[in-house]
């Protein structure tokens, strides 16, 4: 508890101080939620009061004020004094926030502070907040500043020359992806970690020169696998264990092996396309266990590694504990309703958050100490309600105070807040400067635009880019050769016609030399499309319950049941695989 806030203490204490478990019906979506005791204790210990929304709604608030499933760009107008330039971000040019370009940005050209505002008691906080939000500069696309030859790049932490990814962590030479986790020389693959030279890869780790190999780790050599571990030289498997040279769980020589895939040349379109069919054929069949969690104690979720306490959580990468309701994430404690954050505690409904302690209802903070309501907020210390700040302390809606008088203020606002029903509340949703469709949260819960637009949040009617392709070389898919050893360098500098989209795009040198490499054929499908069309692998934040397909005792698992997959619980699973 805080002393120097002595108003808000005897407040929330009143909220907690009786407070039971219970349920509670979601002011958003009506549905009830549970209220466990172990959520009260965290309460207690973050001196903030019960939410007033359940787990999934929470999740939904906070994901539509993100935007990093997938690389939305948009050419802006750089806003910056004496700036006239486009700058590649995730916001329109109808979107009424201003954005510097990076350079400007991350100088010391400009100073937050400039836009600092007086706190009004006759207004609520959130329309101050939003006001604030409007007149400061945004960052182009929240790019870590240690990134390294990564211009299209959205959130992440030090990348290396990549290119059109999502959340990189760590990693190198990748293109094309979401969230690769000391991962390199990879294209076209999501949620990898240390794995290098894949393609078409979901959920993998530990894994070396892959293709179209989904939730299989310490794999090398091998092709469309599915749930398999410490497999090489395998083709087309699932379910396997410690094997070598399969072919369709068949264990073959490997002078056999070899030249079974010595006669499959999947270095052409056509050939690839019927493997990758069939592929999708064997997933439908596979044996799945209900949830993936690996060296955890006293965890639930799913796709939680070496991790222990962790309750209703998702993706966390590892070494973290004491986690309520947090999704991706990696070296975290103590925190609750938390997405994307890493090396982190003690952080309570924010989402985008590196390197930070004690930081409730924030965004995009790199490096901090005990903010509250703070967005783009770097290396900062002891602020509330502030924006696009760095290196600074005691400050409130970006302006500057002495410590005693920050205390003082920072009392009455957050005592205001709580007595409003505010406090405790994270940014609304309709304020987002994400409009919805383009956020996380349509990937995870999609709505259609009567929807959105019913309930008051962002939409945005999609512009056609303005291409002549008149001034460009063209190919359509079907002119693009179909065998990767009939390419010639000559396709680098035309534009192809996506066969799904119809939309341009272009064949860098870096993938043309991966593809030859990997006896692979250029795609003639967007690279948006396909990540799009990887999401349709990745399992959601969320747990059903329904019967083992073997046993039929019920279980919790992160498949949605409307797929009727073969779902087993985890006693039937090692039965059967292990």
């Amino acid at each position: 508890m805080n002393a120097k806030t002595p108003q808000f203490n005897k407040a929330i204490g009143a909220v907690l101080k009786t407070l039971a478990p219970h349920k509670r019906v979601c002011k958003n979506c009506a549905g009830e939620f549970d209220i466990f005791q172990e959520d009260i204790e965290f309460y207690n210990k973050l001196q903030v009061p019960p939410p007033t929304l359940c787990p999934s709604c929470r999740l939904q608030r906070r994901q539509g004020w993100r935007l990093n499933f997938l690389p939305i760009f948009y050419k802006k107008t750089c806003s910056a004094p004496g700036h006239n330039e486009k700058v590649i971000t995730y916001y329109s040019e109808d979107n009424p926030v201003k954005v510097y370009d990076d350079n400007y940005y991350l100088s010391d050209n400009w100073d937050g502070l400039n836009f600092g505002v007086n706190y009004d008691s006759h207004k609520s906080f959130f329309q101050q907040f939003n006001e604030l939000s409007l007149t400061v500069p945004h960052q182009s696309l929240q790019k870590d500043p240690k990134n390294v030859n990564s211009d299209y790049v959205i959130a992440g932490i030090q990348a290396k020359d990549c290119y059109y990814v999502t959340v990189p962590y760590l990693s190198e030479n990748v293109y094309y992806s979401y969230l690769p986790a000391f991962s390199k020389d990879s294209i076209d693959v999501s949620e990898t970690k240390n794995s290098e030279k894949c393609y078409e890869c979901v959920s993998v780790e530990n894994c070396y020169n892959c293709k179209f190999c989904h939730e299989s780790s310490d794999c090398l050599d091998s092709y469309f696998l599915y749930d398999c571990r410490n497999c090489s030289y395998c083709f087309g498997c699932t379910n396997l264990r410690n094997k070598q040279y399969c072919f369709f769980n068949e264990q073959l020589s490997k002078e056999e092996y070899e030249r079974r895939i010595k006669d499959i040349h999947l270095g052409k379109r056509s050939v690839l396309k019927e493997y990758v069919s069939l592929f999708g054929k064997m997933l439908s069949g596979a044996i799945r266990k209900n949830v993936s969690n690996i060296k955890t104690e006293n965890c639930f979720g799913d796709n939680i590694r070496k991790s222990k306490n962790c309750f209703y959580s998702f993706l966390i990468i590892g070494d973290s504990e004491n986690l309520r309701y947090c999704c991706s994430g990696d070296n975290n404690k103590d925190s609750m309703d938390v997405y994307g954050f890493a090396s982190s505690s003690i952080i309570y409904e924010s989402s985008g958050v590196v390197s930070a302690n004690n930081i409730k209802f924030s965004l995009a903070v790199r490096i901090g100490i005990e903010l509250e309501y703070s967005f783009e907020c770097n290396n900062c210390q002891y602020c509330f309600g502030c924006f696009g700040l760095k290196n600074k302390k005691y400050c409130i809606f970006n302006k500057q105070y002495d410590e005693d008088t920050y205390w003082k203020t920072v009392d009455e606002i957050k005592t205001r807040m709580l007595e409003g029903g505010d406090y405790g509340e994270f940014f609304p949703l309709a304020n987002s400067m994400f409009p919805y469709q383009d956020s996380n949260a349509q990937v995870e819960l999609p709505l259609e635009k009567e929807e959105i637009v019913k309930r008051k949040w962002r939409w945005e009617d999609k512009k056609e880019r303005d291409i002549d392709l008149s001034k460009l070389t063209t190919l359509k898919a079907h002119e693009v050769p179909d065998d990767i050893a009939d390419v010639s360098d000559e396709i680098l500098k035309v534009a192809v016609i996506c066969e799904e989209t119809g939309k341009p795009f272009r064949i860098t040198p870096f993938e043309l030399e991966f593809y030859r490499k990997m006896n692979l054929p250029v795609p003639i499908v967007h690279p948006l499309q396909r990540m799009k069309k990887r999401l349709e692998y990745r399992r959601p934040f969320k747990l059903w319950q329904y019967p083992c397909k073997n046993c039929g005792d019920m279980v919790y698992t992160a498949y949605d049941p409307t797929k009727n997959l073969r779902v087993y619980c985890e006693k039937c699973y090692l039965a059967e695989i292990v």
